[in-house]
């Protein structure tokens, strides 16, 4: 094949939409490990991680973290006050309560029970009347019925697995009329303990590209506007010994690593070993990738702040 026609058979595939549709359905998501996992008692673990998530969004920098987000998407040209929201994966109110203290009426759907009671105890008494919570998970949800086609001004979903396929995010952007908001992983993420039990077990999981790509490329190839930016966002931990042996069989599982009895003990073994001191040390993170649709003006905002 001359080089001339292996650039335009790649080019033909960068510009085909079936080809990213196909490709984003069959990515796989499931480890090939699960089947022979040691019995993991999901439901707990979620709860903790629900309760960790929560204290955790809530202190100070996790408010401004939440803050950076709602003010690059202030800097898009969006006024939270008087707009109309569908928060999509709510979680415990991290945005829900943001937007609603900024003037906006909020739809904050959040199947988990847990999450949504946790958000019931943290939402002032005075923002109440600004917030509606639906516990149902929103991929079940049928807009027709609802009444939700179109009804929003802005649809928001920030690290929402519900937004893990095409159809699902049409179904989100289906339900707004000026903006949609998605955000997810832009790549692998990172742990740079967890890199080091990929070497103790000799186990390399195939690269899973984040969703981002397809994303963009779909949206692009859709024709739809948009704005978007990637960071790169590390965090640095410090644990005992013991919490980490704790949460390994979650952390392996979440990685697509082995949980079976011998990985699992040869894990435990490896920590111990190596971090004497009872501490250890790593950091976790990744790309993050950012997008808000432009569904009405998609022309290029002008924003100016108070001083120009």
């Amino acid at each position: 094949m001359s080089e001339e026609k292996h650039v335009s058979k790649h080019s033909e595939i960068l510009f085909d939409l079936s080809v990213w549709e196909e490709a984003w359905k069959n990515q796989s998501t499931a480890s090939k490990y699960n089947m022979n996992s040691t019995a993991f008692d999901v439901t707990s673990a979620f709860e903790r991680w629900a309760r960790e998530y929560h204290q955790q969004s809530f202190t100070e920098e996790g408010k401004k973290r939440s803050e950076r987000i709602t003010g690059w998407i202030e800097n898009q040209g969006v006024s939270f006050e008087g707009l109309s929201i569908l928060d999509i994966g709510a979680a415990s109110g991290i945005f829900t309560i943001p937007f609603a203290t900024k003037g906006a009426t909020v739809t904050a759907v959040e199947p988990s029970e847990l999450l949504a009671s946790l958000m019931k105890e943290t939402i002032p008494a005075s923002l109440t009347s600004s917030i509606d919570i639906v516990s149902e998970r929103f991929e079940d949800i049928s807009i027709q019925e609802k009444g939700w086609e179109k009804k929003y001004a802005f649809a928001f979903a920030s690290m929402c697995p519900a937004m893990s396929n095409w159809e699902t995010i049409e179904q989100a952007i289906s339900t707004a009329r000026k903006y949609v908001y998605i955000s997810t992983m832009a790549g692998a993420r990172e742990h740079t303990l967890i890199n080091e039990l990929k070497e103790v077990l000799g186990v390399y999981p195939s690269y899973n590209a984040g969703d981002m790509g397809y994303i963009q490329q779909l949206l692009y190839l859709k024709d739809y506007s948009y704005t978007t930016l990637i960071t790169k966002e590390t965090t640095y931990i410090e644990m005992s010994v013991e919490e980490v042996v704790d949460k390994l069989q979650e952390w392996l599982s979440t990685h697509e690593l082995p949980t079976d009895e011998g990985s699992l003990a040869l894990a435990e073994q490896y920590i111990r070993d190596t971090y004497k001191d009872g501490m250890v040390t790593f950091s976790r993170g990744g790309k993050f990738g950012k997008i808000l649709i432009q569904l009405e003006q998609p022309n290029m905002k002008v924003v100016r702040t108070k001083e120009q």
